[in-house]
């Protein structure tokens, strides 16, 4: 029987800040050329595997459908984060899954570079599922880490152990004393299971919750390949991951080390680690000139002038320019006063992907803000009108094919047209290259959940 995996798609967009924001997590970043999500579905893609499942919600959901857009998949969207046992669950709820098909779940944030080794062990480890197993991966410590969590096994055969416990992110003099016994392992997060031993465990160990998980999921909305669970019942679901919810109570938890190599992407170093470098230990992205620099990670979309420098981290977005040691950043301390701050830098980037294409903030003004509109050949934006604001639109690349209330007018490159406050309007790319637009908006409020949809083909009304 086929692997079914599900892949856990969440994240607050904190460790690789500016890079990353709340609206634009970590999963969403690029690593040697592809998202972090991209690597996660290819590893778990091939004959011994089928079509994957993605849990999120509603905030990721349009960046999930262009990642995956030519990918046979299904979406869990969560009206509400819930953690990772509701996520889990809802998947689970699955009608297409039968209840002895083996599940593996995966973080869509983690890299594997030995795929294959990490494939053939998956297969052999389901060989031994029966209807009360859950296995998990372990990691063998090579450095006293304390962003991950621990766990204690003890050997009952030669093809997995059973876990006595498990341990919460340590302080470092205890993490130290953990990496001394070969007993302790690193949780992966990585776990196999199949839908009946997870739904007897969650109906034993976590019965409220599976009610309400259920009533969410048989009450969803199902379009194509997409599951909304219902905000009525999940709303009352209470947050819990799902190590405290069933592994930390559970009897039937087992484990193995992963034979393959792993990396949770989890900090700027890590990432280093993991990226492609030049002679000189640096990772260079963009027009940047460098003269002795070493070991160092910058990334920029404008020029950057670097010399004489070691050990530096510089991430400049649009936004914000981010610079520190690379080795010892202190995010993790940080990040809570720039939130407080400047709560629009850890929220979004200035650029937003959208099912049509993306827009970018260029300029933000009293009553005023100047957005540059790049739509894909082919896509059409919903049929909408603005209770608040007025725009004014100018055609610097392609042609749009605009409605404006009963009116169908064509602009080409230089033209321009005025969507009066209240106006019915759409804008429409029929061609096969990009359409660019420079929109000026005017009006007491300028926020984007001032659209009103009447008609959207990506069903968003």
């Amino acid at each position: 029987m086929k692997i079914k995996p599900i892949i856990l798609c969440g994240g607050e967009g904190t460790r690789l800040w500016p890079e990353s924001r709340k609206k634009h997590p970590k999963q969403f970043i690029k690593i040697n050329g592809k998202s972090l999500l991209k690597h996660a579905i290819d590893r778990v893609s091939g004959i011994n595997f089928d079509p994957i499942s993605i849990c999120s919600n509603s905030n990721f959901l349009d960046q999930i459908k262009e990642e995956t857009k030519n990918i046979n998949c299904k979406i869990f969207v969560e009206p509400d984060k819930k953690n990772t046992a509701a996520a889990i669950l809802a998947a689970i709820n699955d009608d297409d899954l039968a209840f002895y098909q083996p599940i593996l779940i995966i973080s869509s944030d983690h890299i594997i570079q030995k795929k294959i080794v990490f494939q053939r062990q998956i297969k052999k480890l389901s060989l031994h599922l029966d209807m009360y197993k859950i296995f998990i991966f372990g990691v063998k410590p090579d450095y006293p880490e304390t962003g991950y969590g621990y766990l204690y096994s003890k050997k009952i055969n030669k093809n997995f152990n059973k876990v006595i416990k498990f341990i919460e992110k340590p302080n470092l003099s205890r993490a130290k004393k953990l990496i001394k016994n070969n007993n302790y392992l690193w949780n992966s997060g990585m776990f196999l299971s199949n839908k009946s031993a997870l739904l007897n465990e969650f109906s034993v160990l976590q019965t409220k919750l599976a009610l309400q998980v259920c009533d969410s999921y048989i009450n969803a909305k199902f379009t194509k390949n997409i599951v909304e669970l219902e905000n009525k019942y999940y709303s009352k679901i209470k947050s819990i991951s799902f190590d405290h919810a069933i592994l930390e109570k559970s009897n039937n938890v087992f484990s193995t080390k992963l034979l393959s190599d792993w990396k949770d992407v989890g900090s700027w170093i890590q990432k280093w680690e993991i990226e492609k470098k030049d002679k000189d230990n640096n990772y260079i992205k963009g027009n940047i000139f460098k003269n002795k620099v070493k070991n160092s990670y910058i990334s920029s979309s404008r020029t950057i002038v670097a010399s004489n420098l070691k050990n530096i981290l510089a991430v400049d977005n649009n936004d914000v320019l981010f610079l520190s040691d690379l080795k010892n950043n202190d995010l993790k301390n940080i990040y809570p006063i720039i939130h407080k701050k400047f709560p629009k830098l850890t929220d979004q980037h200035t650029t937003t992907q959208r099912p049509w294409g993306q827009f970018t903030n260029i300029f933000v003004g009293k009553n005023f803000q100047v957005k540059e509109l790049v739509v894909k050949p082919g896509a059409i934006l919903s049929l909408q009108k603005h209770k608040y604001r007025s725009e004014n639109w100018v055609v610097v690349e392609g042609k749009a094919n605009v409605t404006l209330n009963k009116k169908k007018i064509i602009l080409h490159k230089s033209d321009s047209i005025f969507i009066p406050q209240g106006a019915i309007h759409r804008i429409e790319n029929r061609q096969k290259s990009i359409l660019k637009i420079i929109e000026v908006q005017t009006g007491t409020y300028l926020g984007e959940d001032d659209i009103i949809r009447i008609k959207d083909v990506y069903g968003r009304v």
